[in-house]
């Protein structure tokens, strides 16, 4: 009788484990077929840390002020003050992704445009109050205002073309400006060369082509600069909707920091490394494709979020093999979805044409992928009949090309190309 009972109890066990794990894979098939489906409507992605009773005004007005189709995807970077209980209490009207630590703005920005599905996306600050039509006004100035590549709105609080005199002293007075104020009109959308990352709107093929933002940027600061910046490079336009006004409280997280001034002279430090002699428009811009690998190099190895890694030449990427032992210059999956599949090379391929453009060209042939010093000491890459301009010594650095001899570039003229600028730098493991 025990036996029987052992036997009972086995299988009742067995039953349950089988049970769990079909359960578990069908849960995991539902959530990838979830991921992968996009919504005809706007993916409103807040970041924030701490601070959730600003959090949850703005959370309030969006659903008030807003009008469907949209997701609003929230994410938490390692709060301890009760925003993961609010979020929990919201979870039936909120997308949350909560990160373990704190990656700052960029990276809980990047967390939120890897998980949105909207055919328009846009970062919004935990400390702003949106209002009567702010997002329909955004999106017809987006759809309507040519080569539009990011908009944003006018505010109270915030550096730049996007600040307005206010007199509004609280909150209902301020919706009642915003009413008179958010009349969608095509005359007060304007052109400029910075906007500010407190409300940014794109659409999803902007991001495609631009990628994600660069996590190099400490905590927050400088990184939506960088991003516009990108975007002009592209021969997109930045627009300033003045039709549209939110309210912004401002410097709401940053400003709590005591590290705020180090933090913010290390990454001006880091955007003038990188952007060093680099014109935000170039004459290549006419019949650029409009992506980021167009301002990579060729004869690179890189590497994304998983174990892949690709040599790319020619406007293509070709997997490696055996990739064990080769340094890989790491890229978010976006910016590699950009070059097309041209098959697969073997290590031993990849790593003679290294050695080979490691030495440089002593005879004076031209070499796919090879540096190449101007008279006035300017580094250059050729590539596929041109000589690119590397933007400077950081960039240089970024994609190892430091560690190709430069041979002496021949005499002009070469046709216009595209310059090559550094990649953006990617702390996390997931995107």
């Amino acid at each position: 009788m025990e036996r029987d009972n052992r036997g009972y109890l086995d299988g009742r066990k067995k039953g349950y484990e089988q049970g769990y794990l079909a359960g578990l894979m069908q849960g995991k098939q539902h959530g990838r077929e979830q991921y992968r489906e996009r919504i005809d409507g706007t993916s409103i992605i807040i970041p924030t840390h701490n601070k959730r009773d600003y959090l949850a005004e703005c959370v309030e007005s969006i659903f008030a002020h807003t009008v469907p189709p949209f997701e609003l995807i929230v994410v938490d970077n390692a709060s301890d003050d009760g925003t993961g209980e609010y979020l929990a209490k919201m979870s039936d009207r909120i997308r949350i992704v909560r990160n373990e630590k704190n990656l700052g703005f960029a990276g809980a920005v990047n967390q939120g445009l890897m998980k949105a599905r909207g055919t328009t996306l846009l970062v919004l600050n935990n400390d702003a109050v949106v209002t009567s039509n702010w997002l329909d006004n955004l999106l017809t100035c987006l759809r309507q205002y040519p080569k539009a590549g990011i908009v944003g709105p006018v505010t109270n609080y915030i550096s730049g073309t996007q600040l307005v005199n206010v007199t509004y002293g609280s909150l209902q007075e301020m919706h009642r400006y915003a009413a008179s104020h958010n009349r969608s009109d095509p005359s007060r959308w304007t052109p400029t060369e910075r906007l500010t990352g407190f409300c940014m709107l794109m659409r999803r093929e902007v991001f495609e082509a631009l990628g994600y933002f660069d996590e190099g940027f400490e905590i927050g600061n400088c990184e939506d600069d960088d991003y516009g910046f990108r975007a002009r490079l592209l021969g997109f336009e930045l627009v300033v909707a003045r039709d549209t006004f939110i309210h912004h409280y401002g410097s709401v997280s940053m400003g709590a920091l005591e590290s705020f001034e180090r933090i913010y002279r290390q990454n001006l430090r880091y955007y003038a490394e990188k952007w060093e002699g680099v014109p935000p428009r170039t004459p290549w811009h006419e019949t650029a494709t409009g992506k980021m690998s167009d301002l990579y190099p060729t004869e690179v190895a890189v590497k994304g979020a998983g174990e892949s890694v690709y040599w790319i030449s020619g406007g293509q990427k070709y997997r490696i093999d055996d990739p064990e032992g080769l340094d890989a210059v790491r890229l978010s999956q976006t910016d590699i979805r950009q070059w097309p599949s041209g098959g697969v090379m073997s290590r031993r391929e990849v790593e003679a044409r290294l050695a080979e453009l490691a030495r440089g060209a002593g005879d004076g042939s031209l070499l796919p992928g090879m540096i190449a010093r101007a008279k006035n000491g300017e580094l250059y890459q050729y590539d596929a009949g041109a000589f690119r301009k590397i933007a400077n010594d950081w960039t240089c650095r970024c994609w190892r090309l430091d560690r190709r001899e430069p041979s002496a570039m021949p005499d002009p003229p070469f046709p216009e190309a595209p310059p090559i600028v550094a990649p953006i730098r990617i702390q996390s493991g997931n995107i």
